[in-house]
C-alpha cells in the first residue's frame, strides 16, 4: 500500500540478485518505469502515469497523491501567511510538510538502486533521504508493460486523511487573516498558534496508518 513510509516498499536488507528478464521484454524496464512515475509526479503530469500503474490501483494512487498535493499546497499557504503577518521563525516552526516526505517511491529525495526482475514480477530497490536498509518497489508485467504495483491498502483512508489536514490548515489561515489569531498575540505566544495547528491535524492525523515495525515485511 501506498502508506506514510511505504508499507509496500519493505525495508529490509535485499536477499536476492538482481536476475535478468527471461527474455526480451519491450517498453520501458522496471527502473525505467518507475523513474517516469517520480518524473511525472515532480511535473504535476499525471495523465502520464496511469498506464505506468497496474489497472486496479491507478485511480487510488493518484487520487491519494492529488490529496497530498492539496495538504502541501495548503501548508505551504500557512507558511507563507504567517511569515508575512507573524514572522520567519515561526513559520518555520508551524510547518508540516514533513508529513509528505515519506510516501514510498514518491517520497522525498529517492534514489533508485537496482532492479530485480523474475518472470512477469520485478522489484526496484531504493533509499529514502539517502537512509538505509533499502526499500523496494514491485512492479507486474501486465499487456508487455511493467507498472507499479503498490499492494492493497485503504487508499480512501489515506487520501481523507490528507484532504482533513488540508482543510485543517486552511481553517488556521482563516482565522489569522479574520484576526481570531491576531499576529501580535502570536508573536508573544507562538504556542498558542503551535496548539491551533495540532488541533486542527489531529483529525486527520489519527487516519494514517500506524508505522511498520523496523524488522517488518510489508512485501
Amino acid at each position: 500500500m501506498l502508506v506514510m513510509l511505504g508499507v509496500a516498499a519493505c525495508s529490509r536488507s535485499p536477499t536476492t540478485q538482481p536476475a535478468p528478464a527471461s527474455g526480451p521484454r519491450p517498453g520501458l524496464s522496471p527502473r525505467e518505469t518507475v523513474t517516469r512515475l517520480i518524473e511525472a509526479r515532480e511535473t504535476g503530469a499525471y495523465h502520464q502515469m496511469t498506464p505506468l500503474i497496474v489497472p486496479q490501483r491507478s485511480a487510488d494512487v493518484l487520487a491519494t497523491l492529488l490529496a497530498v498535493d492539496d495538504f502541501l499546497n495548503a501548508n505551504q499557504q500557512l507558511c507563507e501567511v504567517v511569515r508575512r503577518q507573524v514572522g520567519l521563525g515561526l513559520a518555520q516552526a508551524i510547518d508540516r510538510s514533513r508529513l509528505a516526505y515519506d510516501l514510498d517511491i514518491f517520497s522525498r529525495y529517492v534514489e533508485l538502486l537496482d532492479e530485480t526482475v523474475t518472470g512477469d514480477t520485478a522489484r526496484v530497490s531504493f533509499l529514502v533521504d539517502g537512509g538505509l536498509p533499502a526499500r523496494y518497489a514491485r512492479l507486474r508485467l501486465v499487456e508487455g508493460t511493467w507498472r507499479y504495483d503498490p499492494g492493497v491498502g485503504d487508499y480512501q483512508q489515506l487520501a481523507e486523511a490528507f484532504r482533513r489536514m488540508a482543510r485543517g490548515l486552511r481553517l488556521t489561515i482563516d482565522e489569522i487573516r479574520e484576526g481570531r489569531l491576531p499576529p501580535e498575540e502570536l508573536r508573544d505566544n507562538p504556542a498558542r498558534l503551535h496548539e491551533e495547528v495540532r488541533v486542527r491535524l489531529r483529525p486527520g492525523l489519527k487516519m494514517l496508518p500506524a508505522p511498520p515495525s523496523p524488522d517488518g515485511d510489508g512485501g
